[in-house]
């Protein structure tokens, strides 16, 4: 019973990381943006779109890597045109967000109903598992954090960078500024509209990425809305980890954890409905955020369009 118990443990801690790995990019993204004063919340959309085009390049191409590539293009270009409406045209950021999920739903849907129509295989390879040597034979802890693909290292690497960035260099001190005081930021000879553009485009390619592990890592073909909600999940991680980088992967990690919570559930058979089983992520989610009511201080200018006076 404990050897069973054990591997249980051991199968649903490697599992937690892995669900958490897409949270954490798409997360990270929203946090580029809302530091600046964007407020991302297109991050479900940029997550379909990277999915879908992370698929079409591998599929294409006959390279995850260039997947990768057409995963983060398609970021890129959907974070500049976040930009160019909440930076250039000063546009609603809610309602230019809420149009990205509702396009990217419909784009990559027909997208994908049109390549099932044709000939061939729909299947594609995906990132190898890296076997770390030496660290992956240490008792429980080698395979829970020494064996993955090199996206979910790639993604903890970048939330050390991020820290970093954000709070241990003067480019992230611009990108702070821009979000807490623009006014200031402008008057002490920071350019917050190419900030603000910058931050929009990073925070897209960090999306999509989340939405390319999906593809990239975990199956071998695309499915009709396969982020199945977690680009909002993300957007609850950036405020329960108040837009640090840290606090944002623990938050990932709590949430990738209930979703892997769910799926032994699953396999193991307990008697549960599914539907309830299937809530908990969402659940976690939405009391997670009612405790941090009143309790978070978001970005001053967050959400708030600059004008240059």
């Amino acid at each position: 019973m404990e050897g069973s118990l054990g591997i249980a443990l051991v199968s649903w801690a490697v599992m937690s990381i892995r669900m958490m790995t897409p949270l954490l990019y798409t997360a990270l993204g929203g946090v580029f943006a809302e530091k600046v004063g964007i407020f991302n919340f297109g991050l479900e959309g940029m997550m379909l779109a990277g999915a879908f085009f992370g698929y079409l390049g591998t599929l294409v191409g006959g390279s995850v890597w260039v997947g990768v590539i057409f995963a983060l293009c398609i970021g890129a270009l959907t974070g500049l045109v976040m930009g160019y409406f909440a930076v250039g045209l000063r546009a609603s950021q809610m309602v230019f967000g809420i149009g990205v999920n509702i396009f990217y739903l419909g784009l990559t849907n027909y997208l994908y109903r049109i390549l099932s129509a044709g000939e061939g295989s729909l299947e594609v390879a995906l990132f190898p598992t890296i076997k770390i040597p030496l660290l992956a034979d240490i008792p429980v802890l080698g395979p829970i954090l020494f064996e993955h693909n090199l996206l979910v290292y790639l993604a903890l690497l970048l939330v050390v960078l991020s820290w970093w960035f954000f709070y241990h260099t003067a480019t992230g001190l611009s990108f702070r500024s821009a979000g807490e005081n623009p006014a200031a930021a402008d008057t002490a000879g920071i350019n917050v509209v190419r900030v603000r553009y910058a931050a929009a485009v990073v925070s897209g390619m960090l999306a999509a990425m989340g939405g390319g592990f999906l593809t990239l890592t975990q199956v071998s073909r695309f499915l009709e809305d396969i982020s199945h909600g977690r680009g909002w999940i993300a957007l609850a991680a950036v405020i329960f980890g108040k837009w640090n980088p840290w606090g944002v992967m623990g938050a990932c990690f709590l949430f990738g954890a209930a979703t892997a919570l769910q799926m032994q559930m699953q396999v193991l058979g307990v008697k549960v409905p599914y539907q309830v089983v299937e809530m908990i992520p969402y659940l976690l989610t939405m009391l997670a955020l009612a405790g941090m009511i009143g309790r978070v201080r978001r970005p001053a200018s967050l959400g708030k369009a600059y004008v240059k006076e």
